[in-house]
């Protein structure tokens, strides 16, 4: 299954961290079956958010996203990606 980077740019941040974890469990419990929300990295000096994906096609990681999303961390960039992981050279 292709993996995705898709890089989101914060422009208006959940009031409080409980709000943020809330959006983010709904965004998980639309992830399965053909869509895997693999991993998020966030860089708050730049206010960018790093989310690799596992889905067949990208309109699968878009249904997973909330209807707000594009006026909250609209996507900036997306790319098919390839994992090369560390603890296959061991």
């Amino acid at each position: 299954m292709p993996h995705y980077l898709l890089v989101h740019k914060i422009q208006m941040y959940p009031e409080s961290q409980d709000d943020w974890i809330e959006q983010w469990r709904e965004i998980r419990k639309k992830a399965h079956g053909d869509v895997e929300w693999v991993h998020s990295f966030f860089d708050p000096a730049e206010g960018k958010l790093y989310c690799q994906w596992k889905a067949e096609n990208m309109e699968s990681i878009v249904k997973c996203l909330p209807p707000d999303m594009q006026e909250q961390a609209p996507v900036e960039y997306s790319s098919v990606i390839i994992l090369f992981d560390t603890l296959w050279l061991d």
